[in-house]
């Protein structure tokens, strides 16, 4: 068995990527199959996936893999704009909320957590 174990609370931490893949076990593997396939950029999916395996910093594995020439690909910053028609008052619910916010405050009121009593 290898040294990732499936956690089936959490479902896939690495998103679409296997960490039992032999082109992600090392970062000589994983270059030269990018070399293979003429590819240029890794993101960040790869980069979780070699540092899990190599049991290495992020920021170790990036540096080496830049300098064999690839190149990283951010995540893409997603965005919400808002309108005059969206609610101004969406702080608590909705779209523009925040769900690790303590909440409006009726909950510290009324009970422990939002629990009656």
């Amino acid at each position: 068995m290898g040294a990732y174990t499936r956690d089936s609370n959490a479902g896939n931490r690495f998103g679409t990527l296997d960490p039992e893949d032999p082109d992600l076990q090392t970062v000589e593997s994983f270059v030269e199959a990018c070399y293979e396939d003429e590819e240029e950029e890794f993101d960040w999916q790869v980069l979780a996936v070699l540092a899990w395996n190599l049991r290495q910093g992020r920021r170790t594995i990036r540096a080496e893999l830049e300098s064999y020439g690839l190149v990283f690909q951010d995540r893409a910053n997603v965005r919400r704009i808002r309108t005059l028609k969206d609610n101004p008052h969406d702080r608590w619910y909705g779209l523009g909320s925040m769900p690790t916010h303590g909440g409006s405050g009726w909950e510290q009121i009324t009970g422990f957590a939002g629990q009656e009593g």
